[in-house]
């Protein structure tokens, strides 16, 4: 949008220079791209964003001068000269929903000329030609209110009307750019009473245009369909000054005194005779919105501490209805500023007005956990949790918390009847009791995925469990659960049944997620697992829950023919022991070295035992102990495991030379053969 300086000045009496009044505006987000100096005045080559349509007009940015520098905005006259009055015109609008509002005023006995030198220059330093006086001065309101108007030669209007509706099929009508277009129901067009005289809200007809032979002018301003005109203007290939400003919004109440402004200066340039009663149809304006600003928040959000009267007085400079209560302001927006809906928007107006480098750079003050903020800390730990558990694959879901009251888990975790907590008046026996643990919620849905032909699932729920404190107390605890069945991907071209060691790395990869280290999983018989493969989880000493293969018996009662692991860690020591700090080591300095070791031993020791006695018999220099590989088959004896490990070793102050490395692997390799009787391969 081009913009003159000295035209300006008409509006509001500013001091700054052209490139300082340059550098306020696009600092307040009006970016001004260029300024070319010409015939004494600079033009400014303006950036309007799509949601500030009141920016497209001289008046509304005379109005943000206002705002910037405090200054006072002159009022733009309106008022006719004495006059005789014309009958009203004939005015229909069809398409209610595409026009809102119309209005039209019947100008008689005009005498159309030349426009002025002033009106041309003003006309020309925003880019557009002169064609008349009448024509020059629709485009000059524009320019100065942003409400684009159309002047028709009422003498070419068929039977004198105005008809607002949607084109119909083979309609055409010529442009005043001389080209003939087609029209089609997407279009909405002013007519007359025979023929489309007008595409609304983009292009006048020529056969209605004001000449300088014109008598009668039918001046019009209205409100279109913003979408409808874009449509329309895509469509036909066309966009104007109009269409620009019809498309982003313009102001609906300001549709009548841009035409009564249009008026009072045709009539004195034109010389007519007399004018018209407006013809006012359509809705008369939206209400102004209603916004309460709390200037505590003000301040809160923007780090400053800009008192209420302050506030204030930006506010009205915007042209903005402000009460004040204290230190809360009441607010009223007018129809020009669509763009305010809420207490945020209004924050936004003040920091841009207030100046953007007056807001001190501060760090957040908002503590994400700490003393007093514990749920807080939780949620971010949790989140985490998600985050790490659907990074390999898992799914999140939420089951009911009331279930049936199942005697075979009452059995199972030993709960008399009378410790379970009842639901008073249960809606059905599905949901009598609230649940005692989450797995038989994520066994329904492993039910539920089966029966529909889906074999691999992997699924975690954070949830609640119930109980009884102390054998009377109600409570409650929060729970990870988490259960895995179906195939895995090996490779590219390979899959293979999931198993409790799948289960098992799950759970590890989260704890190192949350930096929580002294984890244990110690081989003990659980309720609802199966003996053989079920395990405790401990954190620093303390037992956290379980994993394990789920007990047939317990599938049974699902439907489930397929095996299914699951977990049940208690998410309280979990948010006690987590690290949500991070720090950061240096890399190492010397290279490492790598040695596998393949051994056969017996099936009940634990690969804890294995990974302990290694770092124990190297000390530091063994940095990473890693089992990649389990086999149980016919070259290893009934009742043994062959398990294949990588040792890395690593000095922290040398490079370890190959004799070392050998060494330490000879030395593990003894160890193991005395401790466990291992058979190394």
């Amino acid at each position: 949008m081009k913009i003159s300086y000295n035209w300006l000045k008409e509006y509001i009496n500013f001091r700054a220079d052209p490139q300082e009044l340059a550098d306020k505006l696009t600092m307040a987000g009006l970016e001004v791209k260029g300024i070319d100096g010409k015939n004494g005045d600079f033009i400014y080559e303006a950036e309007i964003t799509s949601n500030r349509p009141d920016w497209l007009c001289l008046y509304g940015i005379a109005r943000e001068i206002q705002a910037l520098y405090g200054l006072k905005l002159k009022p733009i006259k309106a008022k006719l000269s004495k006059s005789a009055k014309s009958e009203k015109p004939s005015i229909t609008i069809e398409d209610k929903k595409g026009c809102l509002k119309y209005v039209g005023i019947l100008i008689d006995g005009v005498q159309p000329a030349a426009s002025s030198k002033d009106l041309a220059q003003k006309i020309e330093s925003a880019g557009l030609r002169q064609v008349n006086n009448i024509v020059d001065i629709t485009n000059f309101c524009l320019l100065e209110s942003g409400q684009p108007l159309h002047a028709f030669d009422y003498d070419k209007l068929d039977g004198g009307k105005i008809i607002v509706r949607r084109a119909r099929k083979g309609e055409e009508i010529v442009t005043i750019d001389g080209v003939k277009r087609a029209l089609d129901g997407d279009v909405l067009v002013i007519a007359d009473a025979k023929r489309p005289v007008a595409i609304a809200g983009i292009m006048g007809g020529r056969d209605t245009e004001v000449g300088f032979s014109t008598k009668k002018v039918l001046l019009e301003s209205a409100y279109f369909d913003p979408a409808l005109i874009r449509r329309a203007a895509k469509k036909l290939g066309i966009s104007s000054e109009a269409s620009y400003r019809f498309e982003r919004n313009v102001d609906i109440g300001g549709c009548l005194a841009a035409a009564e402004r249009a008026v009072s200066l045709i009539f004195d340039a034109a010389k007519a005779k007399s004018v018209s009663k407006p013809s006012d149809l359509g809705t008369k304006g939206r209400g102004a919105v209603k916004i309460t600003l709390r200037i505590c928040r003000v301040n809160k959000v923007l780090g400053t501490d800009i008192p209420a009267s302050e506030c204030a007085s930006i506010l009205k400079s915007l042209g903005l209805d402000v009460k004040s209560k204290g230190d809360v302001l009441a607010v009223s927006v007018p129809s020009f500023r669509r763009d305010l809906k809420e207490e945020v928007d209004l924050i936004e107006e003040i920091s841009r007005i207030y100046g953007y480098d007056k807001i001190p750079e501060t760090l957040s003050s908002i503590q994400l956990w700490g003393k007093g903020t514990q749920k807080s800390r939780d949620k971010i730990i949790e989140d985490a949790a998600r985050e790490t558990l659907t990074g390999a694959g898992l799914n999140e879901v939420i089951t009911s918390a009331l279930r049936y009251n199942d005697p075979y888990i009452r059995q199972a975790l030993s709960i008399a009847d009378t410790q379970v907590l009842k639901v008073q008046n249960p809606l059905s026996s599905e949901s009598e009791v609230l649940r005692s643990v989450l797995m038989c919620g994520m066994l329904d849905v492993i039910a539920y995925n089966l029966n529909r032909k889906v074999p691999d699932i992997k699924i975690f729920e954070l949830g609640k469990s119930y109980f009884y404190k102390d054998g009377s107390v109600p409570s409650e605890k929060g729970v990870l659960a988490i259960a895995l069945c179906g195939t895995k991907e090996k490779d590219w071209h390979r899959k293979e049944a999931v198993d409790v060691f799948d289960l098992k790395g799950v759970i590890e990869a989260l704890f190192l997620k949350l930096r929580i280290d002294k984890c244990e999983f110690e081989l003990k018989p659980l309720p609802l697992f199966s003996p053989a493969a079920s395990a405790i989880v401990k954190i620093g000493g303390r037992e956290i829950g379980g994993l394990g293969k789920v007990d047939k018996a317990l599938l049974d009662r699902y439907g489930i023919k397929t095996c299914v692991f699951a977990a049940e860690l208690e998410l309280e020591p979990i948010y006690s022991h987590a690290k949500l700090e991070r720090s950061f080591s240096e890399l190492p300095r010397y290279p490492s070295s790598s040695r596998d070791i393949s051994l056969i031993v017996d099936d009940k020791i634990t690969n804890k035992d294995i990974v302990g006695t290694i770092k124990e018999a190297c000390g530091e220099l063994a940095v990473n102990v890693n089992p990649f590989d389990l086999y149980r088959g016919e070259q290893v004896p009934k009742g043994c495991k062959s398990i294949l490990y990588s040792v890395e070793y690593r000095a922290p102050g040398r490079t370890l030379t190959d004799e070392e490395v050998n060494s330490l692997d000879k030395k593990v390799r003894e160890v193991l053969v005395q401790r466990f009787n291992a058979k190394i391969r």
